[in-house]
């Protein structure tokens, strides 16, 4: 196959991938479950503005901007762990238990043992899986951040190939 057909198909999968993680959305919650939130910057913007990601991506890290996207995912009651930024503050109010991890003193608070390390690893993986790939186009971050979700929702042992092959039946389907 030649490389464009290669790359033509791997952004049709990917596409594939978001319409399944849009037609099932996941809402997290359940009973002693906690959530570990922090935002990256995966690109710097002209103007020196940042964009930062929580799947889904974000224009800003306020208050006002990433609150909803949370009360959009996690489910309230949930305990959330994250580290200082300000923006974070009103998860209390919204119904949240909320720890908060200082990194400038520890990396794990000494008396809840609350840590943001499994998020910051996924974001690790995230980013090396963009750097195997030699970079990625910025109009192309939702889409490789669709797919890397799609593929973590797989239970161990089920087979990919397979897997998408569904996805395809129900978009198309669909339209």
């Amino acid at each position: 196959m030649p490389p464009r057909q290669a790359v033509k198909w791997n952004r049709l999968m990917r596409e594939v991938a978001a319409e399944s993680i849009n037609r099932k959305p996941c809402v997290i919650g359940g009973e002693r479950l906690t959530v570990e939130l922090d935002e990256s910057l995966f690109s710097k913007r002209k103007g020196r503005q940042q964009r930062s990601a929580l799947p889904p991506a974000v224009a800003d890290r306020s208050s006002k901007t990433l609150i909803p996207v949370v009360k959009e995912h996690v489910r309230p009651g949930i305990t959330i762990i994250t580290d200082e930024w300000r923006a974070y503050r009103a998860l209390a109010k919204e119904g949240y238990t909320h720890l908060r991890v200082n990194h400038s003193t520890n990396f794990v608070h000494p008396a809840t043992r609350a840590h943001t390390q499994t998020i910051e690893s996924l974001w690790a993986q995230i980013k090396r899986r963009n750097k195997i790939r030699c970079g990625t186009r910025r109009t192309m971050l939702d889409s490789y951040f669709c797919e890397f979700i799609w593929r973590r929702r797989l239970q161990p042992g089920e087979d990919v190939f397979e897997n998408i092959l569904h996805e395809i039946a129900a978009c198309w389907h669909a339209a």
